[in-house]
Order: C-alpha cells, then structure tokens, then sequence
C-alpha cells in the first residue's frame, strides 16, 4: 500500500511539472505574439499623427494597446499564481472593456461596480504578498489615533 502511495505521489509531480511547463511555454509565445504586435503599432503611431484625429482610428489604437496590456498581465498571472495577480488581471480586462466598447448605460453601471468590487477585494480581503514576511503575518498594525 506505501509503494502505491509513493507511485502516485510521484506521478503527480510529474503532472505538476509538465502543466509548470507548458505554462512557461505558453507565456514566452504570448510574449512573442506580444512583442511582435507592438512594433506595427509603434509604426503606425510615428508614421501617422494625424490619422488619430479620426475618432475611430483612435479606438482601434486604443483597443490594440489595451489588449496587449490585457497580454502582458495575463503572462504576470501565470507566472506568479497569487489571487493578486487574477484580481489586477480582471481589473485591466473589465477597465479595457468598458473604454474600447461603447456599452450602455446599464453595462456600464454593471462594470463599474465590479471594478469597484475588485478594488475593495483588493484592498481588503487580499495580503499583499510584501506583507507576507513572518514578523508581521500575527501581528496588528497599530492603529493611526493610538499613542
């Protein structure tokens, strides 16, 4: 029964390292696919400064640039695996969503609550993890009007 245990012990590990991986494969083609996106935009803006008077050529730079930051924070979030990283990555993709798409008035309302929500879940019921040292994991910080 141990040898079974052991075994299976074993193949998880071999399962966890694989998914670890392929996750860091999967960040570096993201990344190129990133990279290899922000040269034409860089393009277009020093080639055309007067195409952005146009309202709609101006959003779909704004849409372009937004997902490449959606990108670069979905990368952070599969390398770090903290509940930080996921709430700043829905805070970029709901903000991106509401200024690229022109939603109604209701949708709106919608996203701004949930961006409210996750900036409150953010800042009180998340640990920074610059927070996490084991002096400070127990103890209280002091509050502001005691002596």
């Amino acid at each position: 029964m141990p040898k079974n245990h052991e075994i299976r012990k074993h193949f998880n590990e071999v399962l966890y390292n694989i998914a670890r991986y392929a996750e860091i494969v999967f960040s570096i083609i993201i990344l190129i696919a990133i990279a290899s996106q922000v040269i034409p935009l860089i393009n277009e803006v020093t080639q055309l400064p007067t195409a952005f008077l146009d309202l709609g050529a101006f959003n779909d730079f704004l849409a372009e640039s937004l997902s490449l930051i959606v990108g670069l924070e979905f990368v952070r979030m599969l390398s770090r695996h903290t509940a930080e990283t996921l709430v700043e990555v829905l805070l970029v993709s709901s903000a991106r969503q509401m200024v690229v798409e022109h939603l109604s008035t209701g949708q709106t309302l919608i996203g701004v609550v949930a961006i409210g929500l996750l900036f409150a879940i953010r800042k009180y019921l998340l640990i920074r993890t610059d927070e996490k040292t084991p002096d400070n994991l127990h103890s209280e910080k002091p509050d502001k009007f005691s002596k």
